[in-house]
């Protein structure tokens, strides 16, 4: 259990590094994995600046897979490692990573060239290790529980795993700051916000709601003595839910289950709730499981309404930016990356 914990730890550290869905045209993601015995060979070089086979075997990943591989499916294992398919299916994946990794270090460049944006090294390791730090108090792990697991996958220590991480860190540091210096400018008038009120007025309607208790019985006769209970005042519905009802989770508010909005496939009895008047109770009904009987009182009862322009407003804002975000952020990769991609001189070495 420990080591599933710690596994845990590892991917969910794992997924705040991904290479950002929308960072690049390829949009596939880039995972943040240590290298065993990751060598200085360089594999790529862009503008003149060189990638690491270490950082190309963090970001793919083979080697801790293929150790995992031999120990679940040995049948796969043995056709990934002493086949020719299963060498250039390795090969293949490996630069679709790496062509991912020259991305990345695209994006880095024109960040700085362009918006002045720089995250040096020790700023993306600081963040690194408040992420290591702030996991491991979550999962209740000891830096040693974690070193050592690490060690026993071919990672290295936690000193180790941290340093190895710095390569996506930095990328998706830069990358939140880039996306942020092109879509900043966003803005959006009242104008556009009632044009987009108007448009779509249906989603700002509330169809007719009903507040609504009730009473969980295990068979039809108790929940007629309940009823014949309530009916001759001996006992309120409310009183009658916290003595008498199964659900525990609503027995101790007076069985309430809150608004209920009105739809168009609503199984009989609520059809009969919302033809009902405040304080009427209908029941005795058979929960359609099968497992028991419900006894309901309709409490509160609102008419359909319309959210206002005013009320809404806010939220409108919001969509209406991340819209133009997102369409700034996708015309600047093709009209701003892209060119700038292709005249970039990109050596790729294996």
């Amino acid at each position: 259990m420990r080591k599933i914990t710690i596994f845990l730890v590892i991917s969910v550290f794992m997924s705040i590094a991904l290479f950002a869905a929308s960072a690049t045209p390829t949009t596939v993601a880039t995972p943040t994995v240590p290298a065993t015995n990751a060598t200085n060979t360089i594999v790529a070089l862009v503008n003149g600046e060189p990638i690491y086979s270490g950082v190309l075997d963090m970001a793919s990943n083979v080697a801790p897979t293929i150790a995992q591989l031999q120990k679940i499916n040995p049948q796969m294992y043995s056709f990934m490692t002493t086949t020719k398919d299963g060498f250039n299916f390795l090969s293949a994946y490996n630069k679709s990573v790496l062509n991912n990794l020259v991305d990345s270090v695209l994006m880095e460049q024109i960040a700085k060239q362009k918006y002045n944006i720089v995250v040096t090294n020790d700023q993306a390791l600081a963040q690194v290790k408040a992420q290591v730090a702030q996991m491991l108090s979550s999962y209740n792990l000891t830096e040693d529980q974690f070193s050592q697991y690490l060690q026993s996958q071919g990672y290295g220590d936690v000193n180790q795993f941290e340093q190895d991480s710095v390569f996506t860190m930095k990328f998706s540091m830069t990358l939140d700051q880039l996306k942020q210096a092109v879509t900043s400018s966003a803005t959006v008038s009242t104008a556009e916000e009632q044009q987009y009120y108007n448009a779509n007025l249906s989603n700002f309607k509330t169809p007719n709601e009903i507040d609504v208790e009730h009473i969980q019985l295990s068979s039809q006769a108790s929940a007629n003595y309940v009823l014949s209970q309530i009916n001759s005042g001996a006992i309120t519905f409310e009183s009658a839910a916290a003595k008498y009802s199964l659900d525990t989770q609503t027995s101790n508010n007076n069985g309430d289950l809150g608004w209920i909005p009105e739809s168009a496939n609503m199984p009989d009895f609520e059809v009969k709730l919302f033809a009902s008047k405040v304080g009427d109770i209908v029941g005795p009904i058979q929960i359609q499981s099968g497992s028991g009987w419900e006894l309901f009182k309709v409490v509160g009862i609102k008419g359909p309404s319309v959210q206002s322009f005013a009320d809404a407003q806010s939220q409108i804002m919001q969509q209406l930016i991340s819209q133009k975000q997102s369409q700034m952020w996708s015309n600047w990769l093709q009209n701003i990356f892209q060119p700038f991609k292709q005249s970039s001189t990109i050596k790729i070495m294996i």
